[in-house]
C-alpha cells in the first residue's frame, strides 16, 4: 500500500504533466479526446457520411472569436470550434479566390493546377476535384456560390450536378460589383433548397460565402452594430452576418437529425490586409494578414471536441481529409495530406511547410513575383529584396531577421526553390475562360483580369514593396470605373503609366476609360503599343477587335479574332466577333456556324445564343431559331430583344397570333423598343385589329418621334380605312423627313401619291411617282 506522502508526489507529477502540455499547446487545454479511438474505427464510421464545406471568402483567422479576436461577434463558428477541432495555423498558397478555391477543391498548389489569378484561366478538365472523387462514389454533389469570380466558366464545377451561379451577367445589366455576388442569406437560401430535395445517396454541398469581400456592407443589424469602428468594424460585421447564416445551415443539420452523419469544414480562402503593411484589400502581399485563414472541422465519432490544433496546416489539406474521412481514395497527384491524425493527436505528425505566392504583381503589373515559405517558427519571401520572419514572436511580421539570421534565411530560400520546382513537375496545359467583352471589361474594373505582362526571366524586376502606391492607385481607379467616373479614373491611371509605363494592368483599364469618354483613337494607340510587346495577349486583341468591331472594319475584326484562335482554339468570343463582322456585311451563311462553335464552347453566354436565333431567322430556319429563343426564354424571361425575335420566327411561319403576343410580351418588358412596337402594330393591322394598331402607332410617335416607320405606316393604315388624307399627307412628309433608306422613300411617295390621286392633284401625282421611281431604281439597283 502507497504512503499518503507518494500519492501527493504522484498527484504533483501528474498536474506538472498537465501544466507541461498546456504550455506545448499555446497556454491552452487539449479536452480528452477518449482513448481507443484509431483512424480506422473514424473512417469506418463516417464511410459514406454527408460532407459540408462552407468557405469564407477573405476572411481573416484573427477576426474570428474562437482566434481571440475580443471585438468579433462569431458565435456560429465560436460553438462549432468547442464541437471540433480549430486549426490554429492554416496558411492558404495565394490571396486571390478562384486560385485559392482551386486549391481547396484539388489540394494541388497554384503551379500545378494553373488557375494563378482570378479571371484568367480555368481550372483545365484534366484536374480532379473533391466533387469529382465523391460524385463517383455515389454522393449527390451541389455548390451555391456568392460570386461571379468563381462562375463555372472557370471551371470549379467539375463534379457537381448543381453548381448554383446565376448572377445574370446578361445584356443590358450593368455590370458592377453588387452584380457579381450575393448576399449570405440568399447563397444559404438556395443551398438549404438544394439539401432539402429527397435523395438516398449521401450529399457533398459547397457553400460560399462572399461577404466579408469589399465593399464592407453588411445588411442590419450588423451595419448599426459595427459601423462606429469604421471599415474595419463594418468589416467585423460582415464575417458577423456570414456567421450568422452559417448558423442557419448548422441548425438545419441538427433539425433534419444529419449532424452526426455529416463532416462540417469551415475554411477562409484567403484574408485580408486591412491596411496592414500599406495594403488595403488583398492578392499583392503574401504577409499573413492574407495567407492565415481559419480552419474549423467538426468530425462525427473521432471523440475530437474543443481542440485545437497548434501544428501549421494548409488549405490543400482539406481535400485529401475530406476524402480519408468518408473512406474515398484520393486522387494523385497531390501536394495536401490528410489531417486526421492531427485530429486525432493534435501533438504528432511532422511539421507541415506552407507555400504561397502573389502571381498578381508579376502578371498583371510587370514587377517581381512574391514566394514564401513559412515554416514551424520562420517565415521566408523571396523577393528582390529578401525577408524572414518570426511568425511565432512576431505575429505582425514588424522584424525582418534577414540579416541577423542569414543562415535559417538561406535553408529556407534553398526548400522554398526545391519545392516551387517539385510542385510544378508534371503539370498540365492550362485552359483559358471564355470571357465575352463585357465580362472583360467588368473583370478588368475589378481588378480580376487574367494579365500577361509578366517581364522575361532573369530580368530586374521591380520589388513590389516599392511599388505598392501604384498597386493602391490602380484599385482606386477601378472603384471609379465602377461609378461610371471614367475621366476621373483615367487621370489616375494615367499618372500611373508616367511613373511606371510597363503595367499592364493600368494600359487595359485605361482603354477600357478612353472607349467610355469617347477617346476611341487613343485607345487604339494604347492597345497597339501594348500588343506590339505582347502580340498573343489575348484580352488585349479581343478589346481591339471590339473597338474595330464598332467602327465597321470587319476584314480587320476578323483577322484579330483568327490571331486570337492561333493562340486559344476555344475561345467563344473570338469566334463570335467573327460571325458579327460577318452578319454585318448580310453574310448569315458565314456566320452560322461561328456562331454554332461559340454556343458549343460556351453555352451560358446567352447574347451568342440569340445571335445564333437571328442568323437562323435571316436564312428562313425559323424552327431552330425558335428551339433556341424558347431555351433563352425559359432560363431568362426578361433577356431583352428574344421575344422579339421569337416574334420574327413566328412571323416567319405565318403564325401571327403567336407572333403578337410574343411582340406585346417584348413591349411589356422594354416599352421603348420601338421594332418591337412597330412589329406589333404591324401584326394587329394583319389580323384585322385596327384600333389596336393605330394607338400603336401614335403610341410610337410619341415616345420616338425621330423615327420615320411609324409615321409611314400610320399613314397607311388611315389610308386604308378611308382616314382623313390631310393627315395622311402630314404623316407621309413627316415620315420622308426623317428618312433616307429608300425602301421607306419608295412607301411614303406612294401614300402621297394616293393622297394626290384621290384629291386630284395631277401635277403633285406626277411628281412624287418621278420621285418613287428614283428611290425604287436604287432599290433595284442595290437587289441585282
Amino acid at each position: 500500500m502507497r504512503s499518503r506522502n507518494s500519492l501527493i508526489v504522484i498527484a504533483a507529477a501528474a498536474l506538472l504533466a498537465i501544466l507541461a502540455l498546456a504550455v506545448l499547446w499555446g497556454g491552452r487545454l487539449v479536452p480528452s479526446l477518449g482513448r481507443g479511438r484509431s483512424a480506422d474505427a473514424v473512417r469506418s464510421r463516417l464511410q459514406h457520411a454527408n460532407v459540408l464545406l462552407i468557405t469564407l471568402d477573405t476572411t481573416r483567422a484573427d477576426r474570428i472569436g474562437a482566434y481571440g479576436w475580443a471585438a468579433a461577434e462569431t458565435p456560429r463558428l465560436d460553438r462549432l470550434a468547442g464541437e471540433g477541432v480549430l486549426f490554429e495555423q492554416t496558411i492558404t498558397p495565394t490571396a486571390f479566390t478562384l486560385p485559392a478555391h482551386s486549391s481547396i477543391l484539388t489540394g494541388l498548389y497554384p503551379p500545378y493546377h494553373g488557375v494563378r489569378l482570378n479571371g484568367g484561366a480555368a481550372l483545365a478538365d484534366v484536374q480532379t476535384t473533391l466533387a469529382e472523387r465523391l460524385s463517383a462514389a455515389g454522393y449527390r454533389c451541389g455548390a451555391v456560390v456568392g460570386a461571379f469570380v468563381v462562375d463555372q466558366r472557370w471551371g470549379l464545377n467539375q463534379g457537381f450536378e448543381h453548381y448554383d451561379d446565376n448572377f445574370k451577367l446578361e445584356a443590358g445589366q450593368r455590370l458592377d460589383l453588387a452584380g457579381v455576388q450575393r448576399p449570405a442569406d440568399q447563397v444559404v437560401d438556395l443551398g438549404l433548397d438544394w439539401l432539402g430535395k429527397d435523395d438516398s445517396r449521401p450529399f457533398f454541398a459547397w457553400l460560399h460565402l462572399y461577404d466579408p469581400h469589399i465593399p464592407y456592407e453588411p445588411p442590419e443589424p450588423f451595419r448599426s452594430r459595427f459601423e462606429a469602428r469604421g471599415p474595419s468594424g463594418l468589416y467585423d460585421g460582415e464575417i458577423a452576418f456570414a456567421d450568422s447564416q452559417l448558423g442557419r445551415v448548422l441548425d438545419w443539420l441538427d433539425e433534419k437529425g444529419l449532424a452526426d452523419r455529416t463532416v462540417v469544414v469551415v475554411v477562409g480562402d484567403h484574408g485580408e490586409a486591412l491596411g496592414d503593411h500599406g495594403e488595403s484589400e488583398h492578392g499583392y502581399f503574401v504577409y499573413d494578414a492574407t495567407v492565415h485563414v481559419p480552419l474549423i472541422m467538426r468530425v462525427p465519432g473521432s471523440g475530437a471536441a474543443g481542440v485545437r490544433v497548434a501544428q501549421q496546416v494548409r488549405t490543400i489539406d482539406v481535400m485529401p481529409t475530406v476524402l480519408d474521412l468518408v473512406g474515398v481514395a484520393p486522387p494523385q497527384p497531390l501536394h495536401g495530406q490528410s489531417l486526421l491524425p492531427l485530429v486525432l493527436d493534435p501533438g504528432g505528425g511532422e511539421p507541415r511547410p506552407a507555400y504561397s505566392e502573389s502571381m498578381a504583381v508579376n502578371l498583371q503589373y510587370g514587377w517581381s513575383a512574391l514566394y514564401s515559405l513559412r515554416a514551424a517558427t520562420h517565415k521566408f519571401i523571396d523577393a528582390p529584396r529578401a525577408e524572414l520572419y518570426d511568425h511565432v514572436h512576431d505575429a505582425g511580421e514588424a522584424t525582418n531577421l534577414l540579416r541577423d539570421e542569414p543562415g535559417v534565411a538561406e535553408e529556407l530560400r534553398a526548400r522554398l526553390a526545391a519545392l516551387r520546382e517539385k510542385i510544378a513537375q508534371g503539370a498540365p496545359a492550362t485552359e483559358a475562360a471564355d470571357l465575352d467583352q463585357e465580362t472583360l471589361g467588368m473583370l478588368a474594373a475589378l481588378g480580376y483580369v487574367g494579365g500577361d505582362s509578366a517581364a522575361p526571366a532573369g530580368a530586374n524586376l521591380a520589388d513590389p514593396k516599392d511599388k505598392i502606391h501604384l498597386f493602391e492607385a490602380v484599385a482606386w481607379a477601378s472603384q471609379l470605373m465602377l461609378k461610371d467616373s471614367w475621366a476621373e479614373s483615367a487621370e489616375v491611371l494615367e499618372k500611373v503609366l508616367a511613373e511606371d509605363p510597363g503595367v499592364g494592368q493600368a494600359k487595359h483599364m485605361l482603354a477600357t476609360c478612353y472607349r467610355k469618354t469617347g477617346r476611341t483613337a487613343e485607345a487604339k494607340v494604347l492597345l497597339d503599343e501594348y500588343l506590339r510587346s505582347h502580340p498573343d495577349s489575348t484580352p488585349a486583341l479581343i478589346t481591339m477587335a471590339g473597338i474595330l468591331s464598332e467602327e465597321g472594319k470587319h476584314e480587320e475584326v476578323v483577322a484579330l479574332a483568327k490571331r486570337v484562335l492561333a493562340v486559344d482554339p476555344r475561345n467563344a468570343e473570338a469566334y463570335s466577333l467573327m460571325a458579327s463582322a460577318h452578319m454585318d456585311t448580310g453574310d448569315d451563311a458565314a456566320a452560322l456556324p461561328l456562331l454554332e462553335k461559340a454556343v458549343e464552347i460556351q453555352p451560358k453566354l446567352t447574347r451568342n445564343r440569340l445571335n445564333l436565333a437571328v442568323a437562323n431567322i435571316n436564312l428562313g430556319h425559323a424552327p431552330e431559331a425558335e428551339r433556341d429563343l424558347a431555351a433563352i426564354i425559359d432560363e431568362h424571361p426578361k433577356f431583352p430583344l428574344a421575344h422579339f425575335h421569337l416574334g420574327l420566327a413566328y412571323e416567319e411561319q405565318g403564325r401571327l397570333p403567336e407572333a403578337r403576343d410574343a411582340y406585346a410580351k417584348e413591349v411589356e418588358l422594354f416599352p421603348d423598343n420601338v421594332p418591337a412596337r412597330f412589329n406589333l402594330g404591324n401584326v394587329e393591322l394583319e389580323l384585322g385589329d385596327v384600333t389596336a394598331a393605330e394607338q400603336e402607332m401614335r403610341t410610337l410617335i410619341e415616345k420616338s418621334p425621330e423615327s420615320a416607320k411609324p409615321y409611314l405606316l400610320l399613314a397607311r393604315m388611315l389610308l386604308q380605312e378611308g382616314g382623313d388624307l390631310p393627315e395622311v399627307e402630314r404623316l407621309a412628309r413627316a415620315g420622308l423627313e426623317r428618312t433616307e433608306a429608300d425602301d421607306l422613300k419608295v412607301l411614303g411617295y406612294y401614300l402621297l401619291a394616293d393622297v394626290y390621286s384621290r384629291q386630284g392633284r395631277q401635277a403633285d401625282l406626277e411628281r412624287v411617282l418621278r420621285q418613287a421611281q428614283v428611290h425604287r431604281s436604287r432599290l433595284e439597283r442595290s437587289a441585282g
